[in-house]
């Protein structure tokens, strides 16, 4: 019985061709990245700043 994590050698990978993911970027996506990562690491100097 095999684990679904486990790679099946019976197959023949080369028949499917490599495998590809691509997406469409999602504009504005970076900026509200930076912004909540930002306000994360702010909010966390706060609350360190706060326990001395």
């Amino acid at each position: 019985m095999m684990s679904t994590h486990e790679q099946n050698n019976e197959q023949d990978d080369a028949e499917d061709g490599p495998m590809i993911l691509a997406h469409e970027a999602v504009e504005g996506y970076r900026t509200i990245f930076y912004i909540c990562i930002t306000i994360g690491t702010l909010y966390l100097a706060f609350v360190l700043w706060q326990t001395w």
